[in-house]
C-alpha cells in the first residue's frame, strides 16, 4: 500500500476541482471543495485513512455521497436533493470526521465509477466519424465497441439513447431512438459544420473490461453509481436512473480484468467481419502513465495487422499520441470544466491516422466539433 497522499497535494486537488470543474456547474461541491482545501483537520483525516491516489479528492466526495444516500432523512441529503439551500459544509464536515472509518473502507474497496451517460452524445458523433472514414475506404463492416473501464457499461448503449444536438434553441441534428427513456441534449459551440451521425455503421457488439465492473442488479452497486454523480446538477440523476433501467433489460457483456493484460485477447476474439472500436472516457486519467502508454502501444501492435480504432475522451495530458489542439480553434465556452479531447487513432490496412474530431465538456453538456476528415496515413516503420 502506498503512503498517504500529502496534505498539500490533496489541498491542491480540491482547489483545482473547484476552479476547473465545480465552479458555475456544481455549487454544492464547489462549496465543499473550497472548504475542505482550507481545513487542515479534515484533510489530515482523509490522508490518514487513504493511500496515495491522483484522484483521491473525487473518490472522497463519492464515498461521502454514498453515506448521504443511505440516510435520506438527513439535512445533508435534503441539500444534495435540492430540498434545502442550507450551507452543506457543517454537516459534511461532521459526517467526514464522524464516519471516517466507513468512508475509508469505501475508498479502499471502490473506484470512481462516474459512468456519465451524457458522454454518449459525444461518443455517437465520434463513432459516426469513424464510420464515415471506413466508408470512404470502402469498408461497410458493422461496429463492435470494446470499452476500457466501462463501469456498469451504460455508455455501451449509446445508440439506444435519444440525443439532440442544438445550437441555441435550434435542433441541428438528432440521433438514436426518439422513444428511448434516456434523452440527452448536447450544445454545439463551434460553427464548424457538424455532420451528426450521418453514415453511422450499425453497432452489433458491445462489451468491456474493468477491474471492478458494476453489477447494476445489485442495490449497493447501483447506489454507488448514484454516489459518483455530483449532487445539485439538473438532469444527471434522472438520466442515470433511466439508463440503469434500460441496461437491466439487456446488460452489455462486462469482463473483470485489466486493460493492459486482457485487452489484446479481447480484440483478437472479434471476428474479421466486424470492425472493433476500443474506447475510453475519463478512464486513462486514473491509470499510471506507463499503463496508458502500454495500452496505446498494444493498440498499435494489433492495428498493424488488423483494422481497428481507438477512441478516447480524456484530458489532453493523458493522451499524448493525439495531436495538440490550437487554443485559437476553440470557441467561447469551451473552457467550462476540464476540456475533454475526443481523439481517434484509426488503423486501416496497416496504416494509422490520428486526429481530434471534437473537444467536449467532461459530462457531455457541450461539444466543439473541429473536423471530420482524418489526415493522411502516418508513417510507421
Amino acid at each position: 500500500m502506498s503512503a498517504a497522499i500529502p496534505i498539500d497535494e490533496l489541498r491542491a486537488q480540491f482547489i483545482e476541482l473547484a476552479d476547473q470543474d465545480f465552479a458555475g456547474y456544481c455549487p454544492i461541491y464547489d462549496r465543499l471543495a473550497r472548504a475542505l482545501s482550507g481545513d487542515t483537520d479534515a484533510l489530515a483525516c482523509i490522508t490518514e485513512h487513504r493511500p496515495g491516489s491522483t484522484r483521491t479528492a473525487v473518490l472522497l466526495l463519492g464515498a461521502t455521497h454514498d453515506l448521504v444516500l443511505q440516510d435520506p432523512g438527513s439535512g445533508l441529503a435534503a441539500i444534495y436533493r435540492g430540498d434545502s439551500d442550507a450551507d452543506p459544509w457543517p454537516e459534511f464536515r461532521a459526517l467526514l470526521l464522524g464516519r471516517a472509518a466507513d468512508i475509508a473502507t469505501t475508498m479502499r474497496t471502490r473506484t470512481t465509477q462516474t459512468n456519465e451517460v451524457g458522454r454518449s452524445a459525444n461518443l455517437l458523433a465520434v463513432y459516426a466519424s469513424v464510420s464515415r472514414a471506413l466508408t470512404r475506404h470502402g469498408d461497410d463492416r458493422p461496429l463492435s465497441i470494446i470499452e476500457i473501464g466501462p463501469s456498469a457499461g451504460l455508455n455501451l448503449l449509446a445508440d439506444r439513447f435519444h440525443v439532440e444536438y442544438v445550437r441555441g434553441d435550434s435542433i441541428v441534428s438528432s440521433a438514436g431512438r426518439s422513444t428511448s427513456p434516456v434523452h440527452l441534449r448536447c450544445e454545439l459551440l463551434s460553427d464548424t459544420h457538424f455532420p451528426g451521425v450521418t453514415g453511422m455503421h450499425e453497432i452489433v457488439g458491445r462489451g468491456g473490461v474493468d477491474p471492478a465492473p458494476v453489477d447494476i442488479t445489485d442495490p449497493a452497486d447501483a447506489r454507488w453509481l448514484r454516489a459518483c454523480v455530483w449532487p445539485g446538477v439538473p438532469d444527471r440523476p434522472e438520466r442515470l436512473a433511466a439508463a440503469i433501467d434500460l441496461a437491466r433489460q439487456d446488460p452489455p457483456r462486462l469482463l473483470r480484468g485489466d486493460a493492459v493484460a486482457d485487452l489484446g485477447e479481447i480484440l483478437r476474439s472479434v471476428p474479421d467481419d466486424v470492425f472493433p472500436i476500443v474506447t475510453s472516457t475519463w478512464v486513462l486519467a486514473y491509470l499510471p502513465r506507463e499503463d496508458r502508454t502500454q495500452v496505446c502501444a498494444l493498440i498499435d501492435e494489433i492495428g498493424a495487422s488488423r483494422d481497428l480504432a481507438f477512441v478516447t475522451g480524456e484530458a489532453a495530458s493523458v493522451t499524448p499520441w493525439i495531436p495538440p489542439i490550437d487554443a485559437e480553434r476553440l470557441p467561447p465556452g469551451a473552457e467550462e470544466g476540464t476540456p475533454t479531447v475526443f481523439g481517434v487513432r484509426l488503423w486501416l490496412g496497416g496504416q494509422s491516422r490520428t486526429w481530434a474530431p471534437a473537444v467536449c465538456h467532461p459530462h457531455g453538456r457541450w461539444m466543439a466539433w473541429l473536423e471530420d476528415e482524418p489526415p493522411t496515413e502516418e508513417p510507421h516503420g
